[in-house]
């Protein structure tokens, strides 16, 4: 098997073995995005709640507040029935109005406040929702990732295993030039001589879809065990049989 039949094998092989991994790594990025959402939704939903207890604490101080005003102006009034000085009834009075005022701005915040822990349970109901609704989608992530592993496990351990054999079999300084490019340009490290005028002798790389000089398309042709690389992209190029005979053949 010359060079360029070894490379072809290798990419082939390669190809396969990057196929079944895309799935099985897709599947596992959806699982752990639809994981991160939910983390998302969780920490959303704990604010709530902190929030949701701070307006409950808030919106009791309130009220009890309001309550002690209410004992107060009480015990005024019946201290005013008891008075016998109209400066001290006056002062009393006075002083009765005057927690009738701040009592009434407490009310009202008390309200107002009472109407947010409202608003902060509608939104806590929706953040729990939420929550529901992507444990579900981190469900049906997890049971694809399963079913991926299943179905592709053991048909990538041997494909890889395959692809390792054939890699064996490729110089290592090939090797190296052959997993970069692989790298490079996802997996698509070897490209074929494609033929665009054979009578102007125009030839293009099946990958960048560049100009190759003919002396590379010759190369290909007479010196089969060395490596030729695309001028343009640097990826392995390789010559069909078919290609290769129909060129012999116009010579």
């Amino acid at each position: 098997m010359t060079l360029q039949e070894q490379l072809v094998e290798l990419h082939e092989l390669d190809a396969r073995v990057r196929g079944m991994s895309r799935r099985l790594k897709a599947a596992t990025a959806r699982q752990k995005t639809t994981e991160t959402r939910l983390d998302l939704f969780r920490r959303q939903h704990q604010e709530l709640h902190d929030q949701l207890r701070a307006c409950q604490v808030k919106a009791s101080t309130l009220e009890k507040r309001v309550a002690e005003m209410d004992s107060r102006i009480d015990t005024l009034r019946q201290r005013m029935n008891s008075v016998t000085s109209n400066k001290e009834y006056s002062a009393l009075l006075l002083e009765v109005n005057t927690l009738k005022v701040d009592k009434g701005k407490i009310e009202d915040e008390t309200l107002e406040q009472m109407a947010q822990v409202e608003q902060v349970k509608q939104k806590l109901a929706e953040a729990q929702r939420r929550i529901e609704d992507q444990q579900k989608l981190v469900a049906g992530a997890q049971r694809e990732v399963v079913e991926a592993r299943a179905e592709v496990g053991a048909k990538l351990d041997e494909a890889t295993a395959l692809r390792d054999a054939a890699a064996a079999n490729v110089p290592a300084e090939v090797l190296s030039i052959f997993n970069r490019m692989a790298e490079l340009f996802d997996g698509e490290a070897v490209c074929g001589i494609e033929e665009q005028d054979r009578r102007r002798m125009e030839y293009t790389c099946g990958g960048c879809y560049m100009t190759v000089p003919v002396e590379r398309v010759n190369a290909l042709i007479t010196r089969p065990n060395e490596l030729i690389l695309c001028p343009n992209c640097s990826r392995i190029l390789t010559i069909s049989t078919d290609l290769k005979q129909a060129i012999g053949a116009a010579k």
